[in-house]
């Protein structure tokens, strides 16, 4: 690791794992019944969801060795200019071994790194390539595809943080619309998208002692590129554990020519088939094959979205004409920089272009790989497993301390949406205390009532001076009172704090918190390491959500 990477004097972590039960979150009824029925679950037709090594099938070695060093050589002239540490530059080299293959996972590009996710899926990437790797003896590279061609900006120009009120803050740049525009076509610019702002906000809001070099690496750099950006944190974070970043724009010629080849076959039929054996399980099709976007031409730095007609033919919208499967497949060939694929036939060209071993994602993503068995048999495309994400929410110093006080257990909070509340005051929210403090108020009052009339038939001034004392005793009663009241409703009003903190922390805006919050705050505060540490706790094959608790230790003496 770069010495650079950690400040020296940053103190030691611990972590603390808990599992809980994958359903805690909202997943679907087919995604647990995935887990229960591993490798070959009813639920995903035609997808091997391993549970061991042994379930994982080991990939044929490349036929065509030089394919495999033009691939290595394409993705080390592009990482060159983000001098990535020497751990990527090795992963990539090995790439030209005939016998090397891929876990990929993949996701959109991110403003600051976007959510947790993210770090989760770069994670669980670097730990099952370890473990193939060490099980096959031969190299197994993690990559990260990052989605450079996705054009909805709008989805991925704004990141979540909990400031110091315990609130959830958007945090975005200015001046980025929702367009067609590929973000790897975005050039950010610190005039027009205000990234000095963007930066001064974070540095006002975020708290501990590794903010600013935290703010080094994840804020966008003037004339850097949305994707780039997002190439750059990931490589900085992970690159010394050997993940390879890859944007397909490295790669166009190679996406395009099994583009084509898909295309180029009637596959209406087939996609269909996919959708129906995925609703034949009792399952929403995630992707309906007709109408959908399924190819996207770039023209004027702006996608243009070709669908499938039930002829069988590709169309524009709004256009008249169209053309059959063998006119697009040619004009793609003729003009390879000028495409890519949509969302249902990405993982298929994937699998084409690349040595794909296994696919790490989540539920969403398996929600569309398992329409895609019918398409793979007519495309000879190989079937890589899909090995379900790494999922997990972190319980930093500050959360931890509010569920101890409030005396609530985090899976309670998760379970609740993240909007748990306080246990129910009565019905005027007085303490226990107080209420007999009165009641002793009103008994001596009435007490002293009674004697003073005795005291008055012997002597008119013996009850007045009673009568002074009661109102005096009257008075500290009735202020000790209040006062004890105070003090309970300053402490009620801390619980509901804690109930906040709570809710925003762990699952903010009613969203689970690695899909809403981003890893910069907490490497603000605690720095990198807990990254690494993190690693060494996953499961290659998760079947649960981990809660990760994340405690600086005490200064040595």
């Amino acid at each position: 690791m770069r010495s650079d990477w950690l400040p020296a004097e940053r103190r030691p972590l611990t972590l603390a794992i808990r599992h809980l039960p994958a359903d805690v979150l909202d997943t679907p009824a087919w995604a647990l019944q995935a887990l229960a029925e591993r490798p070959h679950p009813a639920s995903t037709p035609g997808v091997i969801v391993p549970g061991t090594i042994s379930d994982v099938p080991r990939p044929r070695p490349a036929v065509d060795e030089d394919d495999r060093r033009e691939l290595a050589d394409a993705l080390e002239r592009a990482l060159g200019p983000f001098g990535p540490h020497v751990a990527v530059i090795e992963s990539v080299r090995r790439l030209a071994d005939p016998a090397a293959s891929m876990v990929v996972v993949g996701q959109q590009p991110g403003l600051l790194g976007g959510p947790l996710f993210n770090c989760y899926k770069a994670l669980h990437a670097v730990r099952l390539a370890r473990e193939l790797e060490s099980s096959w003896g031969t190299p197994v590279v993690p990559v990260f595809w990052n989605h450079a061609d996705d054009h909805d900006v709008a989805e991925v120009h704004h990141l979540w943080i909990q400031n110091p009120n315990l609130d959830i803050q958007k945090v975005g740049l200015a001046g980025l619309a929702s367009g067609k525009t590929p973000l790897g076509r975005i050039v950010l610019e610190d005039e027009r998208h205000h990234i000095g702002a963007v930066g001064e906000l974070l540095r006002q809001t975020l708290q501990g002692e590794e903010r600013d070099v935290a703010l080094e690496t994840f804020l966008p750099r003037d004339g850097e590129p949305f994707s780039a950006a997002f190439t750059r944190i990931q490589l900085d974070l992970f690159g010394h554990l050997g993940l390879v970043v890859l944007e397909p724009e490295w790669i166009r010629e190679r996406l395009s020519i099994a583009l084509a080849h898909i295309v180029g076959k009637d596959i209406a039929a087939q996609l269909e088939d996919g959708a129906r054996r995925v609703a034949a399980t009792g399952s929403d099709v995630a992707i309906q094959p007709e109408g959908a976007a399924l190819v996207f031409r770039l023209e004027d730095d702006r996608r243009k979205a070709l669908r499938l007609a039930a002829s069988g033919n590709y169309s524009y919208d709004g256009e008249a004409g169209s053309r059959t499967p063998s006119e697009l497949a040619a004009e793609i060939i003729q003009a390879p920089g000028e495409w890519s694929a949509g969302a249902l036939l990405r993982p298929v060209v994937q699998d084409l272009a690349l040595p794909v071993a296994a696919y790490v994602g989540g539920w969403g993503e398996l929600a569309y790989h398992r329409q895609l068995a019918p398409l793979r048999e007519t495309c000879g495309a190989p079937a890589p497993v899909f090995v379900p994400r790494l999922s997990a929410t972190l319980v930093d110093e500050r959360v931890g301390e509010s569920l101890d006080k409030a005396a609530v257990d985090p899976g309670a909070v998760l379970r609740a949406r993240g909007k748990l509340e306080p246990p129910e005051a009565g019905a005027d929210d007085q303490a226990q205390v107080v209420r007999d403090l009165l009641d002793l108020d009103r008994l001596l009052s009435e007490r002293m009532g009674r004697l003073r009339d005795d005291l008055a038939e012997l002597d008119r001034g013996l009850a007045g001076r009673l009568k002074k004392s009661a109102a005096q005793l009257h008075g500290s009663l009735q202020g000790l009172a209040e006062k004890a009241q105070r003090v309970h409703s300053n402490a009620r009003g801390s619980g509901e704090r804690h109930f906040r903190r709570l809710n925003n922390g762990l699952f903010p805006r009613e969203t689970p918190q690695e899909r809403v919050r981003g890893v910069l705050e907490f490497v603000a505060h605690y720095g990198r390491a807990w990254l690494d540490e993190l690693l060494e706790e996953i499961d290659p094959f998760p079947t649960e959500h981990l809660l990760v608790y994340l405690k600086e230790e005490a200064p040595r003496p």
